[in-house]
Protein backbone atom coordinates (compact mmCIF):
# COMPACT_ATOMS: atom_id res chain seq x y z
CA UNK A 1 0.00 0.00 0.00
CA UNK A 2 1.17 3.57 -0.91
CA UNK A 3 0.35 6.85 0.11
CA UNK A 4 0.15 10.13 -1.77
CA UNK A 5 -0.65 12.03 1.03
CA UNK A 6 -1.75 11.43 5.18
CA UNK A 7 -5.56 10.97 3.37
CA UNK A 8 -4.60 8.88 0.28
CA UNK A 9 -4.01 5.28 0.00
CA UNK A 10 -3.28 3.43 -3.17
CA UNK A 11 -2.46 0.16 -4.23
CA UNK A 12 -1.17 -0.74 -7.84
CA UNK A 13 -0.91 -3.56 -10.50
CA UNK A 14 2.41 -3.22 -12.16
CA UNK A 15 2.50 -4.18 -15.83
CA UNK A 16 4.40 -7.62 -17.05
CA UNK A 17 5.72 -5.75 -20.00
CA UNK A 18 7.04 -2.33 -20.96
CA UNK A 19 4.56 0.05 -19.80
CA UNK A 20 2.09 1.35 -22.24
CA UNK A 21 -0.98 2.80 -20.32
CA UNK A 22 -2.69 3.14 -17.04
CA UNK A 23 -5.79 2.64 -15.71
CA UNK A 24 -6.94 4.62 -12.58
CA UNK A 25 -9.80 2.27 -10.55
CA UNK A 26 -12.37 4.16 -8.42
CA UNK A 27 -14.28 1.73 -6.49
CA UNK A 28 -18.03 2.09 -5.38
CA UNK A 29 -19.64 2.95 -1.31
CA UNK A 30 -18.32 0.21 0.82
CA UNK A 31 -16.20 -1.33 -1.16
CA UNK A 32 -11.67 -1.54 -1.00
CA UNK A 33 -9.20 -1.48 -4.08
CA UNK A 34 -9.34 -5.60 -4.06
CA UNK A 35 -12.64 -5.70 -5.56
CA UNK A 36 -11.52 -3.46 -9.00
CA UNK A 37 -8.03 -5.21 -8.61
CA UNK A 38 -9.76 -8.40 -9.27
CA UNK A 39 -11.00 -6.88 -12.70
CA UNK A 40 -7.99 -6.00 -14.18
CA UNK A 41 -6.53 -9.59 -12.94
CA UNK A 42 -9.87 -10.92 -15.16
CA UNK A 43 -8.92 -8.53 -18.05
CA UNK A 44 -5.18 -9.58 -17.51
CA UNK A 45 -4.07 -6.34 -18.29
CA UNK A 46 -0.47 -6.39 -16.93
CA UNK A 47 -0.09 -8.60 -20.04
CA UNK A 48 -0.67 -5.92 -21.91
CA UNK A 49 1.65 -3.33 -20.37
CA UNK A 50 -1.54 -1.96 -18.73
CA UNK A 51 -0.39 -0.48 -15.06
CA UNK A 52 -3.53 -0.50 -12.53
CA UNK A 53 -4.11 2.45 -9.65
CA UNK A 54 -6.71 1.59 -7.30
CA UNK A 55 -6.84 4.66 -4.74
CA UNK A 56 -8.98 3.99 -1.28
CA UNK A 57 -11.40 6.20 -0.45
CA UNK A 58 -10.74 8.93 2.59
CA UNK A 59 -14.36 9.60 3.76
CA UNK A 60 -16.08 7.01 5.94
CA UNK A 61 -19.93 7.34 5.98
CA UNK A 62 -22.19 4.44 8.28
CA UNK A 63 -23.95 2.37 5.80
CA UNK A 64 -27.48 1.62 5.45
CA UNK A 65 -27.68 -1.58 6.18
CA UNK A 66 -25.07 -2.04 9.01
CA UNK A 67 -24.92 1.41 10.20
CA UNK A 68 -21.43 0.95 10.23
CA UNK A 69 -18.55 3.11 8.93
CA UNK A 70 -17.50 2.17 5.16
CA UNK A 71 -15.38 3.97 3.23
CA UNK A 72 -16.90 6.25 -0.24
CA UNK A 73 -15.38 9.43 -1.58
CA UNK A 74 -18.54 11.74 -0.29
CA UNK A 75 -21.30 10.55 1.62
CA UNK A 76 -24.00 9.10 -0.27
CA UNK A 77 -28.08 8.31 0.74
CA UNK A 78 -28.21 5.00 -1.94
CA UNK A 79 -31.98 5.45 -1.58
CA UNK A 80 -32.06 8.92 -2.84
CA UNK A 81 -29.07 8.92 -5.62
CA UNK A 82 -30.80 11.65 -7.11
CA UNK A 83 -29.73 14.08 -4.51
CA UNK A 84 -26.22 14.62 -4.52
CA UNK A 85 -23.66 16.15 -2.41
CA UNK A 86 -21.99 18.41 -4.93
CA UNK A 87 -19.63 20.05 -2.05
CA UNK A 88 -18.49 16.86 -1.33
CA UNK A 89 -18.35 15.52 -4.72
CA UNK A 90 -16.11 18.16 -5.86
CA UNK A 91 -13.91 17.31 -2.72
CA UNK A 92 -13.53 14.13 -4.01
CA UNK A 93 -11.16 15.52 -6.69
CA UNK A 94 -8.77 17.14 -4.46
CA UNK A 95 -6.89 14.43 -3.08
CA UNK A 96 -7.15 12.17 -6.42
CA UNK A 97 -5.65 15.00 -8.86
CA UNK A 98 -2.34 15.12 -7.12
CA UNK A 99 -2.47 10.99 -8.05
CA UNK A 100 -3.51 11.60 -11.22
CA UNK A 101 -0.78 14.35 -11.74
CA UNK A 102 2.17 12.09 -10.76
CA UNK A 103 0.62 9.64 -13.04
CA UNK A 104 -0.01 11.91 -16.13
CA UNK A 105 3.94 12.39 -15.28
CA UNK A 106 5.12 8.99 -15.42
CA UNK A 107 3.27 8.04 -18.67
CA UNK A 108 1.32 10.94 -20.34
CA UNK A 109 -2.10 11.86 -19.46
CA UNK A 110 -3.22 10.70 -23.05
CA UNK A 111 -2.22 7.35 -21.75
CA UNK A 112 -4.60 7.71 -18.79
CA UNK A 113 -7.86 5.96 -18.59
CA UNK A 114 -9.98 6.66 -15.29
CA UNK A 115 -12.59 3.83 -14.52
CA UNK A 116 -14.93 3.50 -12.01
CA UNK A 117 -17.97 1.41 -10.41
CA UNK A 118 -21.21 3.23 -9.00
CA UNK A 119 -20.32 6.27 -6.65
CA UNK A 120 -16.62 6.09 -8.18
CA UNK A 121 -18.25 5.56 -11.65
CA UNK A 122 -19.88 9.49 -11.01
CA UNK A 123 -16.47 10.41 -9.21
CA UNK A 124 -13.94 9.60 -12.09
CA UNK A 125 -16.71 11.23 -14.80
CA UNK A 126 -16.98 14.51 -13.36
CA UNK A 127 -13.08 14.25 -12.83
CA UNK A 128 -12.10 13.63 -16.51
CA UNK A 129 -14.61 16.23 -17.59
CA UNK A 130 -13.00 18.91 -15.42
CA UNK A 131 -9.46 18.10 -16.28
CA UNK A 132 -7.10 20.46 -17.89
CA UNK A 133 -5.25 18.11 -19.69
CA UNK A 134 -6.44 15.47 -22.13
CA UNK A 135 -6.95 11.47 -20.99
CA UNK A 136 -7.09 8.92 -22.66
CA UNK A 137 -10.91 7.71 -22.60
CA UNK A 138 -13.16 7.02 -19.27
CA UNK A 139 -14.90 3.80 -18.43
CA UNK A 140 -17.74 3.81 -16.27
CA UNK A 141 -20.13 0.50 -14.72
CA UNK A 142 -23.29 1.36 -13.25
CA UNK A 143 -22.88 5.41 -13.05
CA UNK A 144 -25.51 7.75 -10.85
CA UNK A 145 -25.46 10.88 -12.84
CA UNK A 146 -25.53 14.03 -10.94
CA UNK A 147 -29.03 16.16 -11.44
CA UNK A 148 -27.81 19.18 -12.84
CA UNK A 149 -24.50 17.59 -14.26
CA UNK A 150 -24.06 20.52 -16.21
CA UNK A 151 -23.80 23.37 -13.70
CA UNK A 152 -21.08 21.22 -12.28
CA UNK A 153 -18.88 21.86 -15.19
CA UNK A 154 -17.08 25.47 -16.72
CA UNK A 155 -19.36 26.78 -18.91
CA UNK A 156 -22.27 23.99 -18.46
CA UNK A 157 -20.10 21.82 -20.90
CA UNK A 158 -16.78 19.78 -20.13
CA UNK A 159 -13.35 21.16 -20.34
CA UNK A 160 -11.85 21.82 -23.65
CA UNK A 161 -9.50 19.23 -23.32
CA UNK A 162 -11.93 17.09 -22.83
CA UNK A 163 -14.27 17.83 -25.79
CA UNK A 164 -14.65 14.34 -27.54
CA UNK A 165 -13.24 12.43 -24.81
CA UNK A 166 -14.21 8.58 -25.60
CA UNK A 167 -16.72 7.59 -22.88
CA UNK A 168 -17.31 3.34 -22.39
CA UNK A 169 -20.39 2.71 -20.35
CA UNK A 170 -21.90 -0.38 -18.77
CA UNK A 171 -25.08 -1.12 -16.66
CA UNK A 172 -26.54 -4.00 -15.08
CA UNK A 173 -30.32 -4.78 -16.04
CA UNK A 174 -31.54 -5.69 -12.50
CA UNK A 175 -29.91 -3.09 -10.89
CA UNK A 176 -31.67 -2.58 -7.84
CA UNK A 177 -28.86 0.66 -6.42
CA UNK A 178 -28.61 2.42 -9.75
CA UNK A 179 -31.43 1.88 -11.93
CA UNK A 180 -30.36 1.28 -15.81
CA UNK A 181 -32.03 4.60 -16.52
CA UNK A 182 -29.08 6.45 -14.66
CA UNK A 183 -26.46 4.82 -17.41
CA UNK A 184 -28.59 5.03 -20.15
CA UNK A 185 -29.66 8.85 -19.54
CA UNK A 186 -25.82 9.58 -19.14
CA UNK A 187 -25.01 8.00 -22.34
CA UNK A 188 -27.28 9.98 -23.99
CA UNK A 189 -26.27 13.36 -22.80
CA UNK A 190 -22.68 12.50 -23.27
CA UNK A 191 -23.22 11.52 -26.91
CA UNK A 192 -25.17 15.29 -26.88
CA UNK A 193 -22.24 16.78 -26.43
CA UNK A 194 -20.39 15.26 -28.85
CA UNK A 195 -18.60 11.80 -27.17
CA UNK A 196 -18.42 8.62 -28.30
CA UNK A 197 -19.82 6.39 -26.36
CA UNK A 198 -19.76 2.60 -25.96
CA UNK A 199 -22.80 1.76 -24.45
CA UNK A 200 -23.26 -1.67 -23.33
CA UNK A 201 -25.77 -3.45 -21.34
CA UNK A 202 -25.72 -6.79 -19.11
CA UNK A 203 -27.97 -9.08 -17.29
CA UNK A 204 -26.91 -8.48 -14.07
CA UNK A 205 -27.20 -6.35 -10.88
CA UNK A 206 -25.29 -3.57 -8.90
CA UNK A 207 -21.24 -5.54 -8.94
CA UNK A 208 -18.80 -3.98 -10.13
CA UNK A 209 -17.88 -4.51 -13.64
CA UNK A 210 -19.99 -7.78 -14.20
CA UNK A 211 -20.17 -9.98 -16.98
CA UNK A 212 -17.69 -7.78 -18.64
CA UNK A 213 -16.02 -9.71 -21.44
CA UNK A 214 -14.97 -8.48 -24.74
CA UNK A 215 -16.29 -4.89 -24.97
CA UNK A 216 -13.76 -3.05 -22.28
CA UNK A 217 -10.69 -4.96 -23.51
CA UNK A 218 -11.47 -3.66 -26.63
CA UNK A 219 -12.31 -0.13 -25.64
CA UNK A 220 -8.64 -0.05 -23.86
CA UNK A 221 -6.80 -1.41 -26.88
CA UNK A 222 -8.72 1.28 -28.94
CA UNK A 223 -8.31 4.26 -26.49
CA UNK A 224 -4.48 2.99 -25.37
CA UNK A 225 -3.63 1.47 -28.34
CA UNK A 226 -2.50 -1.65 -26.33
CA UNK A 227 -3.33 -5.48 -26.75
CA UNK A 228 -5.35 -6.59 -23.61
CA UNK A 229 -6.66 -9.86 -24.29
CA UNK A 230 -9.57 -10.72 -25.79
CA UNK A 231 -12.51 -12.39 -22.74
CA UNK A 232 -14.63 -14.34 -25.24
CA UNK A 233 -18.20 -14.75 -24.73
CA UNK A 234 -19.80 -11.23 -25.06
CA UNK A 235 -22.00 -9.64 -27.72
CA UNK A 236 -20.69 -7.07 -29.49
CA UNK A 237 -21.36 -3.59 -27.76
CA UNK A 238 -23.10 -0.39 -29.01
CA UNK A 239 -21.92 2.87 -29.79
CA UNK A 240 -23.41 6.26 -30.39
CA UNK A 241 -21.93 9.16 -31.64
Amino acid sequence: MSTMDDRLQYETAHPTRPHRGTVIWLHGIGQAPGDLMAVTQRFRLAEAGVRGVFPRAPVSAPSLLSGLAVPCWFPQNLLAIDRIDVEGLLAAHRPLSGLLEAEADRIGAGRIVLAGFSQGATVALTMALTYARRLAGVALYAPFMPPDLPALLPAGRPSPAADGLPVWIGHGARDWVVPERSGAGLRDLLTSWGHPVTWQRYPGGHEPFAGVRASLPAFLNDVLDVDVPQVPGAGPAARTR
